[in-house]
């Protein structure tokens, strides 16, 4: 047990340590490749890391709990190890490792060293973010995990169009950051805590020694505080209407990036408002703090659900195929946004389920569509028409993907929408309905790129594209969709040994806030 608590609180500082000796490697081993190499081996062990705590964590009924510099909770920072951050840790590791591995074969320049470093931050900044159980160092850890985006982003520095980009994602993420930590002050003014754990005990009128009770106004605090996290949340997310750095980012950035950005990057609101939504605030809380949660709840399903429907629209009046999809994020967030606003248990499994397919078959279909744009030296969905039969292992990547995320049977997304509808048809049919005309609207346009892929006139190839590890991560990632589906298929209870054994943890709040000793 003592391995894997200190593990929990080691596991966001490999890739930490990695981006800080970079540096060292690349002007020990002369080669560009060196430090993608690095990278891919950092990225490697964290993945090795994350998958020990994701099987060690159901070995435990209770979470592990590490605490930073020996200080006990609420005074230091803590990391927790349950079962939603353990299988969120592995999809994120498992995800940003096989991006290192395409980035070995796609990053060729001179900015390698730049470009492992930042992403090797970014993935840091992710973890501390799913495994921290303290509001102000998922503060930085948002900080960590923004800046390395945006630098990313305008990775292609001579592009004028990569730097305006950059810079609008860079001016509309420093507002959400500084609304979050706005947030953070008023909620520290009320409660004297930033520790999500003492918070929320607090918010149930328990009192906590050191920390002391909250102060009279303390309703309002939190009212206001919520709101501009929350919305902090939705940009950081690209749910609308916050939505509007995403589609211009993609373009700019490398196709990699694209895939960390789209894959893995947007999860940071879902996964900090669920924080937020059924750690600090869920189980059994006062009528007024109820009422307030409701409220909140209810401006984020509306904001949910009009993400939902403008990303599957503007999906289907793209020519370019990194916004098309791009788009597609939008509408997906959106679903994200809707399942966490339930505040039910079964709108927390679809959160997670739908988080961690998204999480693959996205990042998948970037990589996929980068084998298509390189040979063009295009993203123009004319240029690629046609050229699926050419490049197979990247169309039967593209394929799977496209079909997992239009929710069509046996692929693992349509398990997850039917969760998605199951949990907002039991929350409020009018969302359910939003979420199936979303849905439509979007397939018509995955279908569109399907049949021009495949179908389409023959466009235009301007360079042989030599790909084998690209290929070979394409391969991995859709062998990973598939294997959903053959579990399933294989085990029927793989589903509720997984996903609901994993949401119960949470769902029992009361019994999940005992076992973390607070002093």
């Amino acid at each position: 047990m003592e391995l894997d608590i200190l593990l929990t609180g080691l596991t966001p500082f490999i890739p930490v340590f990695g981006a800080f000796t970079t540096p060292l490697i690349s002007s020990v081993f002369k080669k560009r490749t060196a430090s993608l190499y690095y990278g891919f081996l950092i990225s490697g062990l964290t993945l090795l890391a994350t998958l020990r705590l994701l099987a060690q964590s159901s070995t435990y009924d209770v979470p592990l709990v590490f605490k930073a510099g020996g200080w006990p909770p609420p005074v230091g920072i803590i990391y927790i190890l349950d079962r939603v951050n353990a299988i969120l840790s592995f999809t994120t590791a498992l995800v940003l490792t096989l991006i290192f591995a395409y980035s070995l074969e796609y990053i060729r320049d001179e900015g390698a060293v730049w470009y492992s470093i930042l992403l090797l931050g970014a993935e840091a900044g992710i973890l501390g973010i799913i495994l921290t159980a303290d509001f102000f160092n998922l503060f930085v850890m948002l900080e960590v995990a923004s800046v390395s985006s945006y630098s990313l982003v305008m990775y292609y520095r001579s592009r004028a169009y990569a730097i305006i980009s950059g810079l609008k994602y860079a001016f509309v993420g420093a507002m959400g950051t500084t609304l979050y930590f706005v947030g953070c002050a008023l909620l520290y003014n009320a409660y004297g805590t930033l520790n999500i754990i003492d918070l929320s005990l607090k918010i149930r009128g328990q009192y906590v020694s050191l920390t002391g009770p909250p102060i009279e106004t303390y309703l309002l605090s939190l009212g206001i505080g919520l709101v501009l996290m929350s919305w902090a949340f939705t940009i950081k997310s690209g749910v609308f209407p916050n939505h509007f750095w995403l589609p211009d980012a993609h373009p700019a950035a490398p196709t990699p990036i694209s895939a960390l950005l789209s894959g893995l990057v947007v999860n940071i609101g879902g996964v900090s408002l669920y924080k937020f939504m059924f750690i600090a605030l869920g189980g059994s809380i006062s009528p007024e703090t109820q009422a307030l949660k409701s409220a909140v709840s209810a401006i984020l399903m509306f904001t949910g659900t009009c993400s939902a429907i403008v990303g599957a629209l503007l999906m289907n009046i793209q020519k370019d195929l990194k916004r098309l999809i791009a788009y597609s994020t939008v509408m997906n967030t959106g679903f994200l946004f809707m399942a966490v606003s339930t505040g039910t248990p079964l709108g927390l499994s679809a959160f997670i389920y739908h988080t961690i397919i998204h999480s693959i078959a996205k990042s998948n279909l970037f990589l996929s569509a980068g084998i298509f744009i390189k040979a063009t030296r295009s993203r123009s969905l004319e240029d690629i028409s046609g050229l699926g039969f050419k490049h197979p292992v990247a169309s039967i990547a593209f394929a799977t993907s496209v079909l997992t995320l239009a929710g069509i049977p046996p692929l693992p997304g349509f398990l997850s929408k039917m969760l998605l509808y199951e949990a907002l048809f039991e929350y409020n049919i009018v969302t359910a309905v939003v979420m199936i005309l979303a849905s439509t609207i979007g397939l018509i346009s995955y279908m569109k790129i399907f049949y021009m892929l495949f179908f389409g006139t023959q466009g235009r190839e301007v360079e042989k594209v030599s790909a084998k590890m690209m290929n070979a991560v394409l391969l991995a990632l859709s062998v990973v969709l598939i294997s959903f589906t053959l579990l399933l298929v294989a085990y029927p209870g793989f589903y509720d040994a997984v996903i609901t054994v994993t949401v119960k943890q949470i769902g029992e709040i009361e019994t999940y806030l005992e076992s973390i000793s607070l002093i």
